[in-house]
Parts: C-alpha cells; sequence; structure tokens
C-alpha cells in the first residue's frame, strides 16, 4: 500500500507580484474595472472574457454588465470534481458586425 506523503511547502501554481494577484475590493470589483474598460475596447475585441472563481459574485457581475448594455452574455460553467468555476464572456457586437469583425481581422 502506497504511503502518502505530506508536503509542507506546496508549489503554487500561479505566480507574480503581489498587485498582480490582489486587487483592493476582490474579484467583484477587479471584474467590474473590467467590463467599464471594455466599453473604450467595444470595437476592437469581438468577445471579452473572465474567470469568475465565486458564484455569489455573479449577480453583482451581471448587474455591471446590464448597465454597460453588451449585445450578448454569456455564461459558462466548468467543473473538475468537486471544484465549479465559471466564465463570463460578452461582445459589443450583434451578429453582422461579429461577422465583419472576423472577416476584417482573419480572412
Amino acid at each position: 500500500m502506497p504511503t502518502k506523503q505530506i508536503v509542507k511547502n506546496p508549489t503554487l501554481n500561479f505566480g507574480g507580484q503581489n498587485n498582480e494577484l490582489w486587487c483592493e475590493g476582490g474579484e467583484v470589483a477587479f471584474i467590474k474595472k473590467m467590463i467599464k474598460q471594455s466599453v473604450s475596447n467595444a470595437e476592437n475585441c469581438l468577445w471579452f472574457t473572465t474567470l469568475v472563481s465565486k458564484k455569489e459574485n455573479l449577480q453583482e457581475i451581471y448587474k455591471t454588465l446590464k448597465r454597460e448594455r453588451p449585445f450578448v452574455i454569456k455564461t459558462i460553467e466548468m467543473k473538475q470534481g468537486q471544484k465549479i468555476s465559471r466564465f463570463i464572456a460578452w461582445s459589443f457586437l450583434n451578429k453582422k458586425a461579429q461577422k465583419q469583425w472576423i472577416n476584417n481581422r482573419w480572412k
């Protein structure tokens, strides 16, 4: 029977400076700021996306999105064992504008 190893100092799977890993106001404040900034780049980006780790933050994030009036908002849930996270995607471009955006950049 294999023995369990106890790791005293686990290796984290992310890195960065403290100011890159932490935002005053937490996840909601960071994402709300991102949403507001996305408005000024609405024509330059096909989709904006963000990972949302806490389900209880969704309501506040949706409120902010609705105020900024993107054309479409999608939420995708991802499950890995007991862990559930989700990402939200939004675009200010309607279907016709999305096709034009793609044609102008990828074809």
